[in-house]
């Protein structure tokens, strides 16, 4: 009799909790429905706008797009639209401004399984034309740029160039295919955190970190690196990386004494 009652009392306290957490559980629900109600409330775009945008700087219908994804998000203070598409055999994604409408970053991928690996051929595309390429995809002119660099890189044995270029704050990042010069990535940014080492406070100028980081990389030259000036953890810091005589060299020099904090190196012929 003893043991049926401490039975009895266990499930009524089992029953109880798992009633309770239900509640809890109900009550998160609905307070994350009325956060995402007022995120909705915030944004100037609707999630049909937002994909109307992606679509038509893709250049693409939706009648082309096998299957979408749109989610608000409230990312770093912005709210933003992550736009996710698909194609036969092309994947983009974006991110854009739930206010503005503005495309803050885009992304274009081919999937490789429609492509043929030979690791014995040679790049039929030279690099000026993989430059000229991704230039005509961004609709700029060599001009309008302030620095680019391009690579010719082997991943899973293909062979593929990797195009970068900038104009103020937006970065460019292409993938070309060294064989036919198609376009297989597209990357583009607004980087929030940029700064302009002119104006901000710091110890080295933007020359003497290029020259410490390239004293590093015999033979190398301005040409062969890419850097840029952030805020990491409350200190300013130049990040970078060199490409030359195929190896690829990250580094991050602290802009207030021109200490080289990371060096990292590896090859570019590594699949």
């Amino acid at each position: 009799m003893r043991n049926k009652k401490i039975f009895a009392g266990a499930l009524a306290a089992v029953t109880a909790l798992t009633i309770a957490q239900g509640a809890i559980a109900v009550a998160a629900e609905g307070r994350f429905s009325q956060y995402l109600q007022k995120l909705e409330e915030e944004a100037e775009y609707t999630k049909e706008e937002a994909l109307s945008l992606a679509l038509e700087d893709a250049e693409l219908d939706e009648k082309d797009v096998k299957r979408s994804r749109v989610e608000l998000d409230y990312d770093d203070g912005a709210l933003t639209y992550d736009v996710e598409f698909y194609t036969d055999n092309e994947e983009y994604d974006y991110e854009i401004d739930a206010k503005s409408g503005k495309i803050l970053s885009a992304d274009r991928e081919i999937e490789k399984d429609f492509r043929n690996a030979d690791s014995s051929m040679e790049a039929e595309v030279t690099e000026d034309e993989a430059l000229k390429t991704a230039l005509e995809d961004a609709n700029l002119e060599e001009k309008d740029v302030e620095k680019s660099r391009v690579n010719l890189e082997r991943d899973d044995g293909f062979l593929e160039y990797s195009v970068e270029f900038y104009i103020g704050n937006e970065e460019y990042d292409y993938k070309i295919d060294a064989m036919t010069g198609r376009i297989l990535d597209v990357d583009y940014e607004i980087e929030d955190d940029f700064l302009d080492s002119d104006i901000a406070d710091t110890g080295i100028s933007e020359k003497e970190a290029e020259e410490i980081a390239l004293d590093k990389v015999p033979g190398a030259t301005t040409d062969d690196l890419r850097m840029k000036l952030e805020r990491d953890d409350g200190r300013l810091i130049y990040e970078g990386d060199i490409r030359y005589d195929g190896m690829e060299y990250e580094f991050e020099i602290n802009a207030e004494n021109g200490k080289i904090i990371s060096w990292e190196s590896e090859s570019e012929w590594d699949d």
